[in-house]
Formats: C-alpha cells, structure tokens, sequence
C-alpha cells in the first residue's frame, strides 16, 4: 500500500544514543513540519511506499511508518490521562467482548480507550461513552472524527442519573466513585455479561470489590499491569531507566442472575 493524501503517518527520527523522536502527522500536499534536526516536506511523501526513509532539510535520515493503533493513542491529544495501551490491551481480552457486541463507557476522557473499543468491536458493534465534563467531549469528538468511526455515541451526562441503554454486553468505568454505579450496571448488563473498572487506588479497589459481591458479580478479578521496555546496543542490553509503573488497578466481575 502507498502512502496517501488525508490519512496520518509516524515519522520518526533517531537520536545519537539511538533514542525515536516520534512525530504523528496528517498527510497533507504543500505541508511542511519543523524539527529539531530540520523540515519535512510531508507532501513528498504522497504515493511513496511505507517503510521508506526520507531526509529533513538538514539530511538528517527520517523514517517513515505506517502508524499503528497504539501509535495513534499515545499521540491523541488529551484533557485528562488516558488508558495506557499496557491497560486497555489487558482490558479488551479479559472484558471478553467480541466485534458487534454492545457496550456502555463511563468516562471518556480523551476517547484513548473508546477509539479502542471502537476500533475492535467493528462497525456492527457500537460503543455509548458518558462524560460529565464538555471539555472532554469536546476532546474526544476531536479525536474520534479523525478516524471517521460510525460506531461511537458520545453523550455529555452524568451516568449516576442514568444509562439508557440495557441489554449491554460489559460496561467500562474510569471515574473516582463506580461503586456507586454498579447497581444500575447490574441491571443493565445482560446475565453474564461484565464490568471493567479502572481506578488509581488501593482504597478504590476495597470500595469496588465489597459492593460488587453484594451486588451480585462473581468471577472477582483485581489486576496491575506494569511495562518495562529494554535498551540494547553494542556495548550493553539492560532495562531502560525509565518505564511505565503504576497507573491504576483493573477490577473486573461478572453479572450473576438471580435466581428468584
């Protein structure tokens, strides 16, 4: 496939010690970025192949890469902290959902997590995301249509009055309080059907667990996902200095019908 006109590619510059300087662009003719290591004519790169390697105006080497999901997500412009892709790839295969599923976000924020579930439930699917905040729907809508997805309704409202959908097969939840919530989510949820929570304390996680018992979910999981990258060149392979730690815990149950 050649590079075209309108859709984003991931160009990436090398420094000395071999570290990427990444930069997510929209391809466009007469476009011109600006770097540290000089400009790039994004227009040259129309109808050339993935995978090549072009020059900025002071010749040093760019790579030129046909960018990946995670490319996109840790790129997105944000109004809160996003759903890192160590999380939200957890998150996907344990939620159990599948493509045409129906399923209920509360709190969208950037959109990180709902351009993935969007993305992986595919166009028969359809994905509902609450927010409070106009500010992170604004976001969020901004980062969505760039990837012109049909499947995504966005909805500026406190869920605590109310989801509308039922029928759901998992409800996702990134809030300080989703204890609260998870009665309605119960009722909302087909039988068997699962809840995702992801919160940044260990108080949290008491809260979510002890109601979620009561409530009636089984299947009770608490998870932290931790990434650590390694460096390697010719004098030395070792774990980078920096790596992503902690970021929230992942709590998921599933619904259990009542057998009244």
């Amino acid at each position: 496939m050649f590079i075209k006109e309108g859709g984003l590619a991931l160009l990436v510059i090398y420094s000395k010690k071999g570290r990427p300087k990444k930069f997510l662009v929209k391809i466009e003719r007469k476009k011109v970025i600006h770097t540290h290591k000089g400009t790039i004519d994004i227009g040259s790169l129309i109808g050339k192949d993935w995978g090549m390697t072009t020059e900025t105006s002071k010749g040093v080497p760019v790579e030129v890469h046909r960018p990946t999901l995670v490319d996109i997500v840790e790129k997105l412009g944000r109004s809160t902290q996003i759903i890192y892709p160590k999380d939200s790839g957890f998150i996907l295969l344990k939620s159990g959902i599948k493509p045409g599923d129906r399923i209920v976000e509360i709190g969208t924020g950037s959109g990180a997590l709902t351009l993935i579930l969007a993305t992986f439930l595919g166009p028969e699917g359809k994905v509902y995301s609450y927010d409070i905040r106009e500010s992170s729907i604004k976001v969020a809508k901004q980062n969505l249509n760039a990837f012109q997805l049909s499947n995504v309704e966005l909805k500026l409202k406190d869920a605590k009055e109310g989801i509308e959908e039922n029928n759901l097969d998992a409800v996702f939840m990134d809030i300080p309080d989703p204890w609260e919530l998870l009665p309605m989510v119960h009722r909302k949820l087909k039988s068997n059907g699962t809840f995702v929570i992801f919160v940044p304390s260990c108080e949290q996680i008491s809260k979510v667990v002890l109601a979620a018992r009561n409530i009636g979910f089984s299947l009770i999981e608490i998870h932290e996902i931790l990434d650590r990258e390694f460096e390697c060149n010719e004098r030395r392979t070792r774990p980078h200095p920096r790596m992503i730690g902690h970021t929230g815990f992942i709590i998921i149950g599933r619904k259990i019908k009542s057998s009244s």
